[in-house]
């Protein structure tokens, strides 16, 4: 859905491209272009709708050019405008959560008999949150800043990330344990669900990479994510801040936006 609802803003962001682009002074209704092959390239004529046509000369191509290209704009001004309408009416009409209320819709004694084909996303969320239990880092120190939905983070970084997730509705969970396929158990900062692909992504905020042996680190661990198949860009999503360059907020509501909704 989100896909139809960016191709929905970028065919009105066309429409509005052709708007501009129109010569609407150049009267064209009246006239066609036609044109007949030759040996060096082509020969055009004007068609008008008294019947006469005119040679169209070497010296005036340009006029043609500009027929043409204003011909093009009308035509893709009507395949745009007839696109745009289709997929208004197919979101205005699709429900999301229609195949859900199936199943939720029913009494919770007739769910107990019933075997749904498929999860509902709350269900879904339900199992993906009991699989992937939080605060499993037995890292001696506490943390001190509590998120929005009340748990400790250990920065005021991780609470702003934190707090931004819990904002979008993105299923989160805060250094939760992650076995990797070397057999090695480490503590990503986050573990997060795309409900709409369903798909799990890793979150590992650097907050001291102007610190060498922190940088060091940390490329290392990334190094080692990498290695077991949880990469950069795929799976993992990273974000960072060193002494002169904060926390970037624009940025990474890019990424919640591109990435986990």
């Amino acid at each position: 859905m989100k896909k139809l609802h960016q191709e929905l803003v970028e065919l009105k962001g066309l429409a509005e491209k052709i708007d501009k682009l129109e010569n609407k002074t150049l009267p064209i209704d009246d006239k066609s272009i036609s044109y007949s092959k030759r040996k060096n390239g082509y020969q055009y004529y004007i068609y008008h709708s008294d019947g006469r046509r005119t040679y169209v000369k070497k010296k005036d191509l340009n006029i043609i050019k500009e027929m043409a290209q204003q011909e093009y704009y009308q035509d893709l001004k009507t395949a745009v405008a007839k696109q745009i309408k289709l997929l208004e009416k197919f979101l205005n009409n699709y429900n999301l959560k229609a195949l859900d209320g199936v199943y939720l819709n029913r009494s919770h004694a007739k769910k107990v008999l019933i075997e749904p084909l498929f999860q509902t996303d709350d269900l879904y969320i339900q199992q993906w949150l009991y699989q992937n239990p939080g605060s499993q880092n037995a890292f001696p120190e506490k943390g001190k800043y509590i998120t929005e939905r009340g748990e400790y983070v250990r920065s005021k970084s991780e609470k702003i990330l934190a707090d931004m997730f819990y904002k979008n509705n993105v299923p989160y969970q805060y250094e939760p344990a992650l076995k990797l396929k070397s057999g090695r158990t480490v503590y990503p900062d986050f573990v997060l669900l795309n409900i709409r692909e369903r798909k799990t992504y890793y979150w590992e905020h650097l907050g001291l990479v102007s610190d060498v042996d922190y940088a060091t680190r940390n490329l290392e661990k990334i190094n080692t994510y990498d290695k077991n198949g949880i990469i950069v860009g795929e799976n993992l999503l990273i974000s960072i801040e060193t002494e002169l360059s904060a926390l970037d907020i624009k940025q990474i509501g890019q990424k919640i936006n591109r990435y986990l909704l």
